[in-house]
């Protein structure tokens, strides 16, 4: 059997295992057309949308957030497609605390609702204006309404890891007490809680919860952080991991898909299923519909995610792939590149020629790398397949 990663030794020492608690039905619901869409400047057409939903369905994303219907006309459009043409993955959408939300998702056989009632300090006093038992009775008023509709439940009170701890526990009390909530969302809403905090704060609420109501976490990337504490929330117990592709999103965006799917079932054994050799594909098509162009030393799926041009690092790469990667790129449906450029060495020039049928002496070589560098330096950057190649053609005549 082909060796296709090769991980430290350390992931699986017992102390480290012993902290690992992931859930059974541990699953994974994709935001890429809602929260994904909420990035500044992104704009996703009804075709787009449908395109988007449909490939993550064929590649077995266990759920879908399609979009918030009521953001326009072409928005419930583009959600009532996506229920039709999805075979495989389950159909949420985001909705208001408002009836006919609520009815608009119901009647055209969405799934679940996902009711949008921020719990932060600062979002009730400066966006609802509720007090405390106003919260509640809108909360067990609206769930209960959407719960006869015949609907899954995700009650999302957002920017949670910035609430009164004394309220959210309340409010979670009141979930359990109304049996209106199928699940609940854990929002890391502007990713100011570090991943040991999210990892207490799902804890706490597993705590109260238990198996009653399920636990999601939605974690922002401000601090770079939005993979690993999700991870973390995963490893104490969340059931659904709420992300999406390339970690589009508000601001520096949510967590990745990728690298969260990646991750688990590389570094933590945990396989959700999911098509991980179409990572990129997905992913090219979410960087071109959203006009957001990833950077290309992206995680998983940046171009350059497994380019090479060090010299030395190149060397122990032509004779072992894993002196300088921890899994091979074909998992995620990426390919291995030399670059030839400043940092380069004869042997990365010898292997470039070589993978055209051109061998090459090591004197020529090194004349040929001068010559690299210096062009490199002058382009302040590695150079194309089209200009190496120019510059060999004087010494492979």
């Amino acid at each position: 059997m082909k060796v296709t990663s090769y991980l430290s030794p350390f992931n699986e020492h017992p102390d480290v295992v012993a902290q690992l608690h992931f859930s059974k039905n541990l699953s994974l619901c994709d935001c890429t057309l809602r929260d994904g869409e909420q990035q500044a400047g992104v704009v996703f057409t009804k075709e787009d949308k449908v395109a988007i939903a449909v490939k993550l369905d064929q590649r077995g994303i266990p759920e879908i957030e399609a979009g918030m219907p009521t953001n326009s006309q072409e928005d419930e459009e583009a959600v009532i497609e996506i229920v039709k043409r999805c075979k495989k993955s389950k159909i949420t959408a985001l909705v208001r605390a408002k009836e006919e939300d609520v009815d608009f998702v119901a009647a055209h056989g969405v799934w679940g609702a996902t009711l949008s009632l921020p719990v932060g300090d600062l979002q009730r006093k400066h966006k609802l204006k509720w007090d405390d038992d106003t919260y509640i009775a809108n909360m067990r008023k609206f769930t209960e309404y959407a719960k006869k509709k015949g609907l899954y439940v995700n009650l999302s009170p957002y920017d949670t890891t910035r609430a009164n701890p004394v309220f959210l526990e309340r409010l979670l009390k009141e979930v359990i007490a109304c049996g209106t909530v199928d699940r609940i969302r854990l929002v890391d809403t502007v990713g100011s809680a570090s991943p040991e905090a999210i990892g207490y704060m799902v804890s706490f609420m597993k705590g109260i919860l238990g198996d009653k109501v399920a636990l999601e976490i939605h974690c922002h990337d401000d601090f770079g952080l939005g993979a690993a504490s999700t991870i973390k929330g995963a490893a104490c117990g969340a059931d659904v991991l709420s992300t999406t592709i390339n970690g589009l999103g508000e601001r520096a965006g949510n967590t990745a898909t990728e690298e969260v799917l990646v991750a688990l079932k590389l570094l933590y054994g945990v396989d959700l299923g999911v098509d991980l050799t179409q990572l990129c594909e997905v992913s090219e098509m979410v960087e071109r519909l959203g006009n957001a162009p990833l950077q290309k030393h992206k995680a998983v799926v940046g171009k350059h995610a497994f380019s090479h041009e060090t010299g030395m690092t190149v060397a122990g790469i032509l004779e072992e792939p894993f002196v300088a990667e921890a899994y091979a790129p074909e998992l995620v449906g990426q390919k291995r590149e030399i670059l030839i450029g400043k940092k380069s060495g004869v042997k990365s020039i010898q292997a470039k020629l070589k993978a055209r049928g051109i061998d090459l002496s090591e004197e020529k070589g090194r004349d040929l790398l001068t010559d690299v560098k210096n062009k490199a330096v002058e382009l302040k950057r590695s150079l194309s397949d089209e200009e190496f190649f120019a510059l060999a053609g004087q010494y492979t005549l």
